[in-house]
C-alpha cells in the first residue's frame, strides 16, 4: 500500500480541486477548466482516494466542503501563492532583475557621481541586493577571476581579453595644494609649472594607473616631476595637508576634501583625464551583471560626461 505521506500531488490535480472548492458546483468548475463534468468528477474522486479523506459533501442540490476539504483548500491556496511567488522570483533572477550583486568600488569612484547612479540602480532594481566593497583597482582583476566580486567600478588597468571593460566616467586631474601655498591665488597652473614644486606621487604597487598617468603628463611637456614621497588616495591628501608637498589628483577627490586644501585646474596635460570603467568577466554567470553594466552606461551617456567639467 502506498504511504500517503509520499504521494505527489501534481499542479493540475490541485487546480481541479481549487476550482471545485471555489465554485461549489462541479459543472461550472469543469467548464472553467475547459473540461467535461464526468472526467472532472473522476479526478475529484481520485484526489479523495489519494488523500484518504472525503473533501466534498455532494447532494442532488448542493456541493460543500468537508472540514478536511476546507483545510486542504486553505493549504492549496497557500501552495498556489507560494508557487507563483517562486516562479516570479526565478524569472526575475533569470532576467537579472533579482538576486545579489557584489560590486568592487575603487576609493576615488566612491567620491564620484557614480554613487548617484548606484542609488538610481537600487531604486530601479529593489529585488537585487547590492554588496559594495571598497578595493584598490589593482586588486579587482584577481577578485573578478576568483568571483569574490561580480563587477568592478575601477580605474582602467585591465589588459586580458577575458575581462570586458566599459568606460562609465571621466574627470580632469587637478593640483591639490594647501590654502597657504604660494600658488593659492592662481586660477589654474600648467603641468610644466608643477614640475618645479615638491610633489607627492603614487605608489606603483597600489596605484599603477595614476603613477603611469603622471609619467605621461610630465613626459608630454618634457619635464620630470620632483617626487618627494609616494602614497595612495586618500592618504596622499593628508600628506598635502601636512605640508609635505602638492599632489595631482582626480577631480572627484576635491569634493571629499576641501577644508584646508585648494584644487587648481591643470593646463596642457595631454593625458590629464582620468577614467573609471565598469568591468566584469566575459563568461559572467550572474545575469544581474548585464543589467548593471547597461545602467551605468546609460547614466554616463545621460549625465556624467559634462558633470565633472562643469564643476571643475
Amino acid at each position: 500500500m502506498t504511504n500517503p505521506d509520499t504521494i505527489f500531488l501534481d499542479g493540475r490535480l490541485l487546480a481541479i480541486f481549487c476550482a471545485a472548492a471555489e465554485e461549489l458546483h462541479f459543472g461550472r468548475a469543469a467548464a472553467r477548466l475547459f473540461m467535461s463534468q464526468p472526467p472532472f468528477s473522476q479526478q475529484i474522486k481520485r484526489l479523495e482516494e489519494v488523500v484518504g479523506a472525503a473533501l466534498f459533501v455532494r447532494t442532488t442540490r448542493s456541493v460543500r466542503l468537508t472540514p478536511a476539504g476546507q483545510l486542504m483548500y486553505e493549504r492549496a491556496r497557500q501552495i498556489a501563492g507560494d508557487t507563483r511567488t517562486m516562479l516570479r522570483a526565478v524569472r526575475q533572477a533569470a532576467r537579472g532583475e533579482a538576486g545579489s550583486l557584489v560590486i568592487g568600488l575603487t576609493p576615488s569612484a566612491a567620491c564620484s557621481p557614480l554613487t548617484e547612479a548606484l542609488y538610481h540602480y537600487r531604486v530601479a532594481q529593489p529585488e537585487i541586493e547590492l554588496d559594495l566593497r571598497e578595493m584598490n583597482s589593482n586588486t579587482m582583476e584577481g577578485a573578478l577571476r576568483l568571483r569574490t566580486i561580480d563587477v568592478a567600478l575601477m580605474r582602467p588597468t585591465l589588459t586580458d581579453a577575458d575581462i570586458q571593460a566599459t568606460e562609465v566616467f571621466q574627470e580632469p586631474m587637478v593640483l591639490a595644494i594647501r590654502r597657504d601655498h604660494p600658488w593659492a591665488g592662481r586660477k589654474r597652473v600648467t603641468v610644466e609649472q608643477v614640475a618645479s614644486i615638491a610633489l607627492i606621487g603614487y605608489a606603483q604597487g597600489v596605484s599603477p594607473y595614476f603613477r603611469q598617468m603622471l609619467q605621461s603628463m610630465f613626459g608630454h611637456v618634457g619635464k620630470r616631476p620632483r617626487i618627494v614621497q609616494e602614497s595612495v588616495v586618500p592618504t596622499l591628501l593628508a600628506l598635502v595637508e601636512a605640508g609635505v608637498g602638492a599632489a595631482i589628483v582626480p577631480w572627484t577627490i576635491s569634493q571629499a576634501r576641501g577644508h584646508s586644501l585648494l584644487f587648481l585646474p591643470l593646463l596642457d596635460g595631454s593625458n590629464s583625464v582620468a577614467k573609471i570603467v565598469v568591468a566584469s568577466l566575459r563568461s559572467q554567470p550572474n545575469p544581474a551583471v548585464e543589467g548593471f553594466v547597461a545602467a551605468m552606461r546609460q547614466a554616463y551617456r545621460h549625465s556624467m560626461p559634462g558633470s565633472a567639467s562643469k564643476k571643475a
